[in-house]
């Protein structure tokens, strides 16, 4: 099997784990949120390290942009931060615990990829992702926290109503 197709296993997983965990009613703020920390970030973490030899995506087959970005990898940090938003404690004391888990559980699914070729830390040691996923959920963690509850910046756009199947109707 052609491995560029791994990124598609990876993101189909992530996709099906977001779909059972996530309800219904919550999908616009959890992926509104998940695209802006996961998608949008990873890219730029991506147009960061990858022309500096940092880090290293292989085997993508047709599934990269721009020959160096997956397409499929933003894609499944979306619904990887989707999931971590809904499911994010609101104790601060279970919070610090629960960030530490997701850095861990990025970490060995970064490390699943370096076994099936897809991906490599090139030009950095392994103990510095850990540092670096560490601190995108931390901060991704404070800012979902701050935004919920103050003056939102992102919230204004997830607090429209959606369109209902019944009002199409009439």
């Amino acid at each position: 099997m052609d491995k560029s197709y791994i990124y598609l296993i990876f993101t189909a997983v992530a996709g099906i784990a977001f779909l059972f965990l996530v309800p219904k009613n919550q999908y616009k703020r959890c992926l509104l949120y998940g695209l802006v920390f996961g998608g949008i970030i990873d890219v730029l973490t991506i147009a960061a390290f990858v022309p500096i030899n940092q880090i290293q995506f292989m085997n993508m087959g047709n599934f990269s942009v721009l020959g160096f970005i997956p397409i499929f990898v933003p894609i499944t940090w979306t619904f990887d931060f989707a999931i971590f938003f809904y499911l994010m404690p609101r104790r601060k004391g279970f919070l610090a615990l629960y960030v530490l888990t997701f850095t861990a559980l990025s970490y060995v699914i970064g490390e699943l990829m370096n076994a099936y070729d897809l991906f490599e830390y090139t030009g950095m040691p392994k103990y510095v992702a850990v540092l670096i996923f560490l601190a995108w959920y931390s901060f991704s963690a404070w800012f979902y926290l701050r935004d919920t509850q103050s003056t939102s910046v992102i919230q204004p756009v997830v607090s429209k109503p959606l369109k209902n199947e019944d009002d199409e109707r009439e």
